[in-house]
């Protein structure tokens, strides 16, 4: 089960990440290497954990009131 899990988030990561990187190189971006893989999954990870860590930054802005 775990190995089914890290795999789609692998994935997910992946095609997110190679989407935004695309995006930002005007396309040219394909992310089929092993140094492109790491980047467009490490891209991917950030815009996965950004609206948690936007919504834990918001929770702790609003407690301080």
């Amino acid at each position: 089960m775990d190995f089914i899990f890290d795999f789609l988030i692998n994935v997910l990561a992946h095609r997110i990440g190679v989407c935004v990187l695309g995006f930002l190189s005007g396309g040219s971006f394909k992310g089929e290497s092993g140094y492109a893989w790491g980047w467009a999954v490490v891209v991917g990870c950030l815009v996965l954990l950004m609206p948690i860590a936007a919504i834990i930054g918001w929770l702790i802005f609003a407690s301080g009131r």
